[in-house]
């Protein structure tokens, strides 16, 4: 579903109290019942079911009865309205602009921080692929999926178990790229975030994917690779592999003060592990194929 920030400009407080209220509730609901909803939103003069209508209408509440009772949960475009809206009362962005990028697990969008600078926001969305396969790159995906397994999980807790990986996704990518820009690692600058959105700077450049080989000379490519396979070897001195360093994950700027080194920054991080990891060998190589395979 694409996003409509739009939605924002119509949406009073009370209708993010409901929100959070929704949210709440569904760290132990997978539909959250009206009666609880309308106790933890805790509006002073009542009209929850109203909100809740109004929620329904601008599709950022889902509404299921196949439990016995009125049940809601959020949806993603409730979550990202609930999140930009915190990340607008912080400060931290203006308004939001154009998608530039969709991943397998991600959207990218520019944004504009209430000083005029433009910055990136990435959205973790976990749900677009399968359990099998988020099960394989994310550690802290397993336990909670067979804690929800060991009782009984439904498709909607399924659902909205994607939410809360998703913002443990965005908090694991905001601590790692965190503490690898505080030690001089060629990565955006870390802004902020908040729950499924990380906020950064934007890097000038574009992904390795989208540099034609034969627009650059054999030292740019050299200069790249090398660049790329030196990233990968300090973070291993570091305790760190990737898991996934290859050309899309990997910003190639081929003009630094109009010098013709290309200057490579790293992104992507919430997939990263400790090399104390049972399958870090093997991963390692994975990143050192990539890099191979691709030049």
């Amino acid at each position: 579903m694409k996003l409509d920030p739009t939605v924002l400009r119509t949406m009073v407080p009370q209708d993010f109290q409901v929100l959070e209220a929704i949210e709440k509730g569904m760290a132990k609901h997978a539909l959250v019942p009206s009666p609880l909803i309308a106790s933890l939103a805790n509006l002073r003069h009542g009209g929850t079911n109203k909100i809740l209508s109004s929620l329904l209408r601008d599709k950022l509440l889902s509404h299921d009865q196949s439990c016995g009772y009125d049940g809601y949960r959020i949806t993603t475009a409730g979550y990202d309205i609930l999140t930009l809206h915190n990340l607008k009362t912080r400060k931290m962005i203006a308004a939001i602009g154009d998608r530039i990028g969709t991943g397998k697990e991600s959207d990218v969008y520019l944004a504009v921080r209430p000083n005029g600078e433009q910055v990136v926001l990435k959205f973790h969305r976990l749900g677009r692929t399968s359990f099998r396969n988020v099960k394989k790159t994310r550690d802290y995906f397993v336990a909670t999926h067979q804690k929800g397994r060991n009782t009984g999980e439904t498709k909607q807790n399924q659902g909205n178990s994607w939410l809360f990986l998703s913002r443990k996704s965005a908090l694991k990518e905001y601590a790692f790229m965190k503490a690898l820009y505080s030690v001089d690692y060629p990565t955006p600058v870390p802004i902020g975030h908040n729950r499924h959105i990380v906020v950064m700077s934007l890097i000038r450049g574009v992904p390795l994917y989208q540099v034609i080989r034969t627009t650059i000379s054999a030292e740019q490519a050299s200069s790249i690779f090398h660049q790329a396979s030196d990233l990968a070897l300090r973070l291993a001195k570091h305790g760190l592999v990737h898991c996934d360093l290859n050309e899309f994950n990997l910003i190639v700027d081929l003009s630094e003060n109009g010098e013709p080194r290309p200057v490579v920054t790293l992104i992507d991080f919430p997939q990263m592990v400790s090399t104390l990891h049972p399958n870090a060998c093997e991963l390692y190589e994975r990143d050192t194929n990539c890099l191979l395979k691709f030049f």
